[in-house]
Parts: C-alpha cells; sequence; structure tokens
C-alpha cells in the first residue's frame, strides 16, 4: 500500500507539476502571461522556472542510488510550492490560488517521506 501511495505522489508530482507545469511556463502561455503580471513578475522567471521545474521532474525519476541528487529536486519543489503560495497571498490573490500550491506541498511531503521506506521502480525495472 505505501509503495502504491508514494508512486501516485510522486508521480503526481513528476508529471503535472514537473512535466506539464514546467512545459506550460516554458511556453508561456495566456494563464502564464496573466499569472505573471498579477504577480509583477517577469516573464524570463517563468521560461527559467519551467525548465528548473522539468529537470526537478527528471531528478524526481532517478534511482534510489542518486538520492542526493532526488533530494535537491524535492527542496526545490518544497520552495517553488511555498513561494508560490505566498507570491498569491502577497498579490491578495483568491484562497484557492495560495492553497492549491500547499496541497501539491502536501502531496510532496507525503512522497518524500514514503520515499525511503519504497521505491519507484522495483529492482530490476531500472
Amino acid at each position: 500500500m505505501k509503495r502504491k501511495v508514494y508512486i501516485i505522489s510522486t508521480l503526481i508530482i513528476v508529471v503535472l507539476v514537473g512535466f506539464v507545469g514546467g512545459a506550460v511556463d516554458i511556453l508561456l502561455t495566456d494563464s502564464v502571461i496573466k499569472v505573471a503580471n498579477d504577480l509583477g513578475y517577469p516573464l524570463y522567471f517563468f521560461t527559467a522556472l519551467g525548465v528548473l521545474k522539468i529537470i526537478g521532474g527528471a531528478m524526481l525519476l532517478l534511482p534510489k542510488k542518486f538520492d542526493r541528487i532526488r533530494e535537491f529536486a524535492y527542496v526545490g519543489f518544497a520552495l517553488d510550492f511555498l513561494f508560490a503560495s505566498y507570491s498569491h497571498y502577497s498579490s491578495k490573490n483568491s484562497i484557492e490560488e495560495i492553497i492549491i500550491p500547499l496541497i501539491f506541498l502536501a502531496i510532496l511531503i507525503v512522497s518524500y517521506t514514503l520515499k525511503n521506506q519504497t521505491t519507484l521502480f522495483k529492482n530490476n525495472e531500472l
């Protein structure tokens, strides 16, 4: 059961935040431009953030022997979620925009907590 929770929580972060979120940030979609304007950030910030999200998502998929590298990805995503929530709070955005990054932070914490108890891939898969 712990393995399933770990896989689901990790893949939510990797796929939704890392790969999809990173790609959306890099492509500077209309929604990203609106958020950048609302928060007062320059667009190049989101391009750089998108690249880092994709790299972080890939880092979370590394095997257990690269645990030190995976730690950096967990820290990076935690900071991303905390700063995103604080940015929305400081800009007086809606409560939903403030809470959504914190929900992803909770999912990340579940993934991190279970990462030492189980593995994403079985021993022979990677």
